[in-house]
Formats: C-alpha cells, structure tokens, sequence
C-alpha cells in the first residue's frame, strides 16, 4: 500500500525536484557574480540592482525533465531581475513578454526560500488556458507561499540535490580560487573564469569586461552547463550599484504541511490527466 501511494507521487516530486535544481544553480550563479564583483568593486559590495537575458538550450539527445517542465512554464527564454544587498539576494524569474514572474526565490544567511505558490500558480493558468473546464475543480492553495531547501528535500526525500547550494562556497569564488578560460561562445573584450575545483553538478563560468569595474555599470556574462540535466543557461546583463533592504518572506510553509503539498501536487496532476483524458 505505500509503495503504491509513494510510486503514485513520484512524477509530482520529480518534477518539482528538477525545477529546484535550476533555480538553485540560478542563484548560486548570481551569487557568484556577487562575490566576484565584490572583490572588485566596493561601491557593489555595499548592494546591486541587476537584469539578466538568459536562454535555456538542450545538451542532450532527448530533453530532460527540467527542460520539459520550463518548456511548460514558458521559460526557456526571459529575464532574470533582481537586488543583492551584502550576501542577500532577490531573486525574479520571468518568462519572455511576461510581467509577472513564474517564481522568485530569496538567499540569505545560507537559507533559500522558494515562491512554490506562485510556480503552482503559473502550471495551472497554463492548464486553464488548454482545458477551460478545469479552472473550477482547481484546489485553492492554502498553503504559505515559499518553501525552503530543507522543506523541499522533505518533500523529496533525502536527495543531494537539494542542497546544492551548499556546494557552492564564498572561498571557490573568490579570484584566488578561480583560473582563466577560454569558452568557445566568448565575448569580444570579455575576460572569462571559472572555479578550479568542481563545484556541485554545474560548470560555472563568469566573463566581464575590464572597462566595465570602471564603469557605472558593471557588464556581466554567465555560462552555465548542468550534464546530469542536459542543459546550458546563458545569461548577459548587467548591474547597477545601490543600496537595498532583502527581507524575507513572512508567508513561509510550515514544516507539517509538507505532506498536504504531496497531496495537493498529485491531486492537480491526477486532475489534469482526466482532463486530458476526457478532451481526447
């Protein structure tokens, strides 16, 4: 009986759990841009506002989960936004010719708090807009609207991917730390570098432009390669020096709703598959 009710949820739990990866890769790229403009520039290590183009592009033969999952929330094209203040940061995640971001996530003190509500929101309007008749058998969400890393591995279970984030050390990127390369996708002017030693399941790579320490912007291109999922985020902004206030959410899940979240995730999928089903 519980293996049937634990294979039953796995595709939810799959799916959210490759949705974290991303976004934990996301922020652990932001913030080793961070780290390495701080070494470089006081006025941004008091605090940044930033804007990021990226694109998702497939590695693989066959497209993973992860990229099937942001091929459906639109975002394998769009902007990342958002403000650093010290070690902090905000983190928004929009899809292309959108205004409202399909999730955001906030890191402070080593603690990530992801916008799970507003992830389950966007899914369903997607599902709405395909099968109109299922807009009223939507359940309401009742739940606080972030979820931390560790309430996330509990929803998964014990999976090291989850903490990926720890992976990601403030000594692996500092300029000691990092050496010189030469990406094939260089741009012109760019000086590019990535950690010596591996850093969780992605190869990182960080360019700027000299001229641009100098500055009142400072010019930014990110390479990241994720091989376990088959995928390569390229992102090229820029950020503006600034002081910011990051507070954190105050609509955080509890821990003991995490099995009410395994419910309500299997429940939609359950419904949108009848729904499917019915439409033909």
């Amino acid at each position: 009986m519980s293996a049937s009710k634990s294979n039953s949820r796995r595709p939810g739990r799959l799916a959210f759990r490759v949705l974290l990866v991303l976004f934990v890769i996301a922020a652990a790229v932001l913030l080793a841009f961070g780290l390495l403009i701080r070494s470089r520039s006081a006025a941004l290590a008091k605090g940044a506002a930033f804007s990021f183009d990226y694109q998702v592009t497939l590695t693989a033969a066959e497209p993973s989960l992860t990229y099937s999952t942001l091929e459906s929330l639109g975002g394998l094209t769009g902007t990342l936004s958002g403000q650093s203040h010290g070690s902090d940061l905000y983190l928004a995640w929009y899809a292309a010719g959108k205004e409202e971001a399909f999730t955001d996530l906030y890191v402070q003190n080593g603690k990530v708090l992801l916008n799970i509500r507003q992830i389950y929101r966007t899914f369903l309007s997607g599902l709405a807009a395909k099968y109109p008749l299922i807009g009223s058998l939507i359940p309401d969400w009742t739940l606080g609207d972030y979820i931390s890393q560790d309430q996330l591995a509990l929803l998964l279970g014990t999976e090291p991917t989850v903490s990926e984030m720890e992976d990601y050390s403030v000594s692996a990127f500092s300029l000691f730390s990092m050496q010189r390369v030469h990406p094939d996708n260089a741009m012109e002017g760019y000086l590019y570098f990535t950690p010596k030693e591996s850093q969780g399941g992605a190869v990182i790579t960080i360019g700027f432009p000299i001229q641009s320490i100098w500055a009142e912007f400072f010019r930014c291109h990110v390479l990241v390669d994720i091989p376990s999922q088959g995928l390569h985020l390229e992102l090229t902004g820029k950020a503006l020096p600034g002081e910011y206030d990051i507070q954190l959410p105050a609509s955080v899940m509890k821990d003991e709703d995490i099995n009410a979240l395994a419910e309500l995730i299997q429940a939609v999928r359950s419904l949108a598959a009848l729904v499917a089903e019915m439409a033909g």
